[in-house]
């Protein structure tokens, strides 16, 4: 087993934006919409979206007529996310830093009553204090959904690459979030298949990265009938193993 890793260590400046993701994420549509309704039912009118990345869930936010304040670290994915929001006053991009205490209650004032984070806490080193961070910048009841790369026996190479800091379990998930002072409302865990195709590129061939080339041709094809086969198998695995995991937490008792 790998362990943590120390991404940007030696000097190297951690990775940002489109060099966090395999470039086939920008064409992927249909397996993000798969993640985005597993949460959808624990979102309210104002959500706080935490890395935009190519802006594929700030639309399907809109689509469902929410207020999002869409933010992330990387100046060049705001810009694109302001470009094709430019006429949609229901959209405000910032840069926010999870980081920094100042940059994440610098936002308070959109009164978020929801978070969507994914895939970003794994990037950030001291992962608790962000959480408590967030929940200290959104309305009292607030909800936040939280999905993360799942099992540290899986990290590789494209863990490294993205700036991962680490890899998280269900119960790994639930006392972050604890810690933080947030109420746990479920965990599960997501996308068996997916952590098969992880494990064999990571654990097996060793040399695959973000960018190789039929790592990203898989992730294209596997976005046409993931999907229907994650509707099948979360409900039945969900509890044991998954790609990444998903967590729900609650600001605040009821």
């Amino acid at each position: 087993m790998q362990s943590e890793s120390q991404p940007g260590s030696g000097g190297d400046p951690l990775p940002t934006g489109a060099d966090t993701m395999s470039p086939a994420m920008r064409d992927m549509q249909a397996y993000p919409r798969y993640l985005f309704r597993c949460v959808q039912r624990y979102l309210g009118d104002r959500v706080w979206e935490i890395g935009v990345g190519y802006g594929t869930y700030t639309a399907m936010l809109r689509e469902i007529d929410r207020q999002v304040l869409a933010t992330d670290i990387d100046p060049a994915c705001l810009d694109a996310v302001r470009n094709r929001f430019v006429d949609d006053d229901a959209v405000r991009a910032e840069i926010v830093d999870l980081t920094d205490e100042a940059s994440v209650r610098a936002i308070a004032d959109f009164r978020a009553d929801s978070i969507v984070c994914f895939n970003v806490l794994e990037h950030i080193e001291d992962d608790i204090a962000a959480l408590r961070w967030m929940k200290d910048a959104v309305a009292p009841h607030a909800m936040l959904a939280l999905i993360v790369p799942a099992h540290q026996w899986l990290f590789g190479k494209m863990d490294s690459e993205a700036g991962h800091f680490r890899r998280y379990s269900r119960r790994r998930a639930a006392e972050a979030l604890r810690a933080a002072g947030w109420i746990v409302h479920r965990t599960r865990y997501l996308n068996m298949t997916g952590a098969a195709g992880w494990w064999y590129h990571n654990r097996c061939r060793n040399d695959a990265g973000l960018a190789d080339d039929s790592v990203n041709r898989q992730m294209r094809s596997a976005d046409r009938w993931l999907p229907r086969l994650a509707r099948v198998t979360d409900p039945l695995f969900g509890f044991i193993t998954g790609l990444s995991v998903m967590a729900i937490g609650k600001a605040r008792p009821d």
